[in-house]
């Protein structure tokens, strides 16, 4: 098995993840700098074409509330902000790296983005589209593990299927760690802000959030749900229980659940996981 410090400095040496290393450092400090301008971000992600028009199929798809409105990227960030567009820049580029055999995992990824978006609507929340982002990349770890160590993968599918546990504990069984540490070191490599980090790195766990509790517990339940409704596949086809803590942060009541599941219905046959990224 191989340790959680080798396993660590592998995933912080990770070099074959294009653009995202350059661009989302470059936008990192960009973001720092009060002279700087949406116009100038989106500047940015233009030089690369093909990230840059992936990013803007993201932005203009239904889970985000302007389908089909966005033509310019500097648009997309005044209306998005800095922080949902650094979001999107690492969605469009590691997503894009999953092969044919993972597509249930980008399905899963985007039910949980959408989900996660009909849950801060309904709750009236400032910036639904940076708890859509987070929920967009609430399963990085799981990608670069899959990517890294596709063979690790083999083995984690066995023991869900032979031991009939959900995917986390078979990670710490054979990896000694999770995807959701994993997330950890590529939040702090890419220096993501908290709210897009700890529901990442939380949404499991979503009581040991500090810094961004409500985003962590709204993803949360976004993954819960879209486990439920059976859309894409995370990796075991168990649904957890929803975190009580979380439950009660949200103040939601079983009306608000029962309203939220009808809209997501409505939200997940408006997605085409197949389209977003065809450019």
């Amino acid at each position: 098995m191989i340790s959680a410090s080798e396993l660590q400095r592998k995933i912080e040496a990770i070099k074959n993840i294009p653009t995202v290393p350059g661009i989302v450092q470059k936008i990192a400090e960009m973001v720092e700098s009060p002279s700087m301008s949406a116009a100038d971000v989106g500047k940015v992600i233009a030089q690369d074409q093909v990230l840059a028009a992936k990013v803007l199929r993201l932005i203009n798809s239904s889970f985000y509330g302007f389908p089909g409105r966005i033509s310019s990227l500097s648009h997309g960030v005044v209306l998005l902000g800095f922080n949902v567009i650094k979001g999107l820049v690492l969605s469009a580029s590691v997503f894009d790296m999953l092969s044919d055999e993972m597509a249930g995992l980008w399905e899963h990824s985007v039910g949980a983005s959408a989900v996660a978006g009909v849950i801060a609507r309904h709750r009236g929340y400032a910036e639904p589209e940076e708890v859509a982002t987070a929920g967009l990349l609430h399963d990085i770890g799981k990608v670069i593990l899959a990517i890294e160590l596709p063979e690790v993968m083999q083995q984690l599918d066995a023991i869900v299927a032979a031991k009939r546990v959900p995917r986390l504990l078979a990670e710490t069984e054979v990896l000694g760690i999770t995807h959701c540490h994993v997330a950890h070191w590529l939040c702090a490599k890419w220096n993501l802000p908290a709210a897009l980090r700890e529901p990442l790195v939380f949404h499991h766990a979503p009581q040991q959030a500090k810094f961004a509790p409500e985003q962590t517990a709204m993803v949360h339940l976004a993954n819960i749900l879209v486990r439920a409704r059976g859309y894409g596949h995370g990796g075991d086809p168990f649904v957890p229980k929803i975190n009580d803590q979380a439950w009660q942060l949200l103040g939601l009541s079983m009306d608000d659940l029962d309203a939220i599941v009808a809209r997501l219905d409505v939200e997940l046959e408006r997605v085409n996981t197949h389209d977003l990224f065809s450019v």
